[in-house]
């Protein structure tokens, strides 16, 4: 709306000049800005969801999932086993209290002063954290991943980690359990608590998932090495991944529509479901399933 009223306001002003050239000129330079800014916004999307940033593993904000109580701990809870839940709560508390301190001065990630050292505590506390999610819960299959979630934190670099060019955005994941789909968006000069609302630039990927089931994704039928190391009949690999693939890709200025790209049949990656709870979730993404190729967020 600003936006609009902006142009029929220059408008006007080129109208009622009496320098007829200088109106052509300016009116062409406005429309040579606003293309390039369309063009290589649309560009830069193109690039960010086919890349690592396919899932965004994610914490939520205010306005998205609600802290409630731990789902890892009310799976393995039992009135015996009183004293020791009350001890995993702690635990886990006590971990999430010390990753949220450790990454609130990064940017959610993408700060420049954020050392190797510092990317390296913050992986091991996340790594820890993973490791007071008992191993028989299913992340994958749990109802606490239906809903909005925002990335707070990741390790993979721009544009997968919501930053396009010199303009930084937010990144958000709506998944849908019933329809088997799920949304990445990504916000740019966004408003409210999420700053989702009302932004000048989004980006919205549509897609859909299932339980992957340990192949690589870039495996050859002739070549066994591409199967996990793991995928036997005791692994149960769709418990804790997703494969997820991409449907299309929509680009707005200023919510209208400009760009949809649709994606080829098997453009495809794997979520990692590796820490959830009510309010947090930790996801390790990747292009193939290797481990190596994983991103965090």
């Amino acid at each position: 709306h600003h936006f609009n009223k902006k142009v029929c306001t220059m408008t006007r002003r080129f109208a009622t000049s009496s320098n007829a050239a200088a109106v052509s000129r300016s009116i062409r330079q406005l429309s040579a800005i606003f293309v390039v800014i369309v063009f290589t916004v649309a560009a830069v999307a193109i690039i960010i969801f086919p890349s690592e940033a396919a899932a965004f593993t994610t914490t939520s904000s205010s306005s998205c999932h609600r802290f409630v109580s731990s789902n890892c701990i009310s799976l393995t809870a039992s009135s015996a086993a009183a004293s020791n839940n009350n001890e995993l709560t702690a635990a886990i508390n006590k971990a999430k209290h010390q990753i949220n301190q450790a990454i609130s001065t990064t940017d959610k990630g993408r700060s420049t002063n954020l050392s190797p050292s510092q990317r390296s505590r913050i992986t091991s506390q996340l790594s820890h954290l993973e490791s007071l999610c008992p191993p028989k819960f299913e992340p994958a299959r749990s109802p606490l991943m239906d809903g909005p979630w925002i990335v707070l934190y990741t390790d993979a670099p721009p544009p997968s980690n919501g930053q396009l060019g010199p303009l930084k955005g937010v990144a958000k994941q709506v998944i849908d359990l019933k329809k088997g789909t799920y949304k990445n968006e990504l916000y740019v000069g966004g408003s409210g608590v999420d700053q989702d609302q009302n932004a000048w630039v989004s980006a919205v990927l549509e897609a859909t998932w299932k339980e992957w089931d340990g192949v690589y994704l870039d495996a050859n039928d002739d070549d066994s090495s591409n199967i996990d190391s793991d995928n036997d009949s005791t692994i149960d690999h769709g418990a804790t991944t997703w494969r997820v693939d991409f449907v299309s890709l929509t680009l707005s200025i200023f919510q209208v529509p400009i760009f949809t790209q649709t994606f080829q049949e098997g453009t495809a990656r794997t979520w990692k479901m590796t820490y959830l709870d009510d309010d947090t979730r930790i996801v390790r993404a990747g292009k193939t399933g290797r481990g190596e190729d994983d991103w965090i967020f």
